[in-house]
């Protein structure tokens, strides 16, 4: 279960996959202008694994070299120019994703539709694996395929966010720990003595990072996870509670009122 959260996340479904294939691309110029109610939901996904070109992307003008990544939306204007004589190599995969929301449908248009400094390991890497299951079509490929492009457009999504510093790995760092120590109760003072900054600094960044306080975000998880274990039939509410570090069973059942909207004893009536 994925914990409520005061920001929009990223939530959007892989719907039809077209094609993965490997292309060398020897025409000095393409230009594609498709039609948007055609085309719309229609994604375009492409490592370039050799050589260069020039692509302009609805305006926008981008030297692509090998490690590249490109992503957009497949009706957008584009226009791709290699100098005569050159060659331009790239994966490319086009899929349709369905967003649960307009406002995650715009956040994804607006990324950047060129990335070039990600982990030149891993993500390539991907991609290969993703080719490969494509082609090698065997029991299941479907769900390899996309969960390799979720793995992809989660690297580019991290690599999008405003906030991509050491504040964001510092803060993830700080979520791990309170995630694996769920009986325990954080307090701002002995997370901030972890990473070594000040508790004031500390609340500062962690607000800013994820739209809630270390707190909020603590109690998040501790009633997200009373949740999965409620629904899971072997846990009496009680024994959630003590789990999750509560002594006052009274108090567990508000807060978790409170922040999933209905009682704990609600989940159990499923």
């Amino acid at each position: 279960m994925s914990l409520p959260n005061t920001s929009v996340d990223f939530d959007f479904t892989i719907m039809n996959l077209e094609y993965v294939v490997e292309i060398e691309s020897r025409k000095p110029l393409e230009e594609h202008v498709l039609n948007l109610a055609e085309h719309a939901g229609e994604y375009v996904l492409s490592l370039t694994t050799q050589g260069e070109t020039n692509y302009t992307i609805n305006g926008q003008h981008y030297c692509v070299s090998k490690g590249d990544i490109l992503f957009f939306p497949r009706y957008m204007p584009r226009k791709r120019e290699t100098e005569q004589g050159k060659h331009w190599q790239h994966i490319v995969v086009l899929f349709q994703l369905h967003f649960h929301s307009l406002e995650v449908k715009e956040k994804i248009d607006r990324m950047n539709h060129i990335f070039c400094n990600l982990d030149q390991t891993k993500v390539p890497f991907l991609f290969h694996e993703l080719h490969r299951a494509w082609v090698g079509k065997q029991p299941g490929f479907l769900i390899r395929c996309r969960s390799r492009i979720l793995e992809i457009i989660h690297a580019l999504i991290v690599d999008s966010l405003d906030n991509k510093t050491s504040h964001m790995r510092m803060v993830e760092l700080l979520i791990a720990l309170m995630d694996a120590n769920e009986h325990r109760f954080y307090s701002i003072e002995e997370l901030s003595a972890e990473v070594g900054i000040s508790p004031s600094y500390l609340s500062l960044i962690f607000k800013k990072t994820t739209g809630l306080t270390v707190i909020q975000y603590q109690n998040r998880i501790k009633t997200g996870k009373a949740y999965d274990l409620l629904r899971s039939g072997e846990y009496t509410i009680t024994a959630v509670a003590e789990r999750l570090g509560f002594r006052d069973i009274y108090y567990f059942s508000r807060l978790y009122k409170k922040i999933m909207g209905s009682a704990p004893s609600s989940v159990l009536k499923r």
